[in-house]
């Protein structure tokens, strides 16, 4: 009986996996500035990323144009010259929203329905800080599955 005992005593404890000051992450529950929710009642927390940079989308436009103008002049016109300056310029502009893709954070966020009620738990542009508190989550969740037989 004594080892069961302290098996709950040690089931408990609070173990804090992200102590940040926008949001706590502890083994039994997330609190943020709207409130704290029991991870054990948080259905399915998911990864929301949002791409919400209109120069983007208006470049990928516009790399689309040159290629499809720079295929038929240059049947028209007998230039592959004029169809190579428009591949590559259309392979720098994909290559250059690539990379830009990746240097600026998109904005991130952590998404969960607690209670029936759709609910913002953590967002962020910052990667860095955004992957910790996603990894803290994880391990709360895990930290409240039930064992399987």
């Amino acid at each position: 009986m004594a080892l069961n005992a302290d098996v709950s005593s040690a089931d408990r404890r609070v173990v804090y996996l992200y102590p940040g000051p926008r949001i706590v992450v502890t083994n039994r529950w997330i609190e943020n500035a709207q409130g704290r929710y029991l991870v054990r009642d948080l259905q399915p927390i998911t990864r929301v990323e949002v791409r919400a940079y209109p120069a983007w989308t208006m470049a990928l436009i516009f790399g689309a144009i040159e290629l499809v103008l720079a295929v038929p002049l240059a049947a028209v016109y007998g230039s592959a010259m004029l169809l190579c300056v428009g591949l590559v310029s259309a392979v720098g502009l994909g290559t250059a929203l690539l990379v830009d893709g990746r240097r600026n954070p998109r904005w991130m966020a952590l998404v969960a329905v607690y209670r029936g009620q759709e609910i913002t738990l953590f967002s962020t542009r910052d990667q860095l800080e955004f992957g910790k508190v996603r990894r803290a989550v994880i391990r709360a969740v895990e930290a409240n599955e039930t064992p399987r037989l």
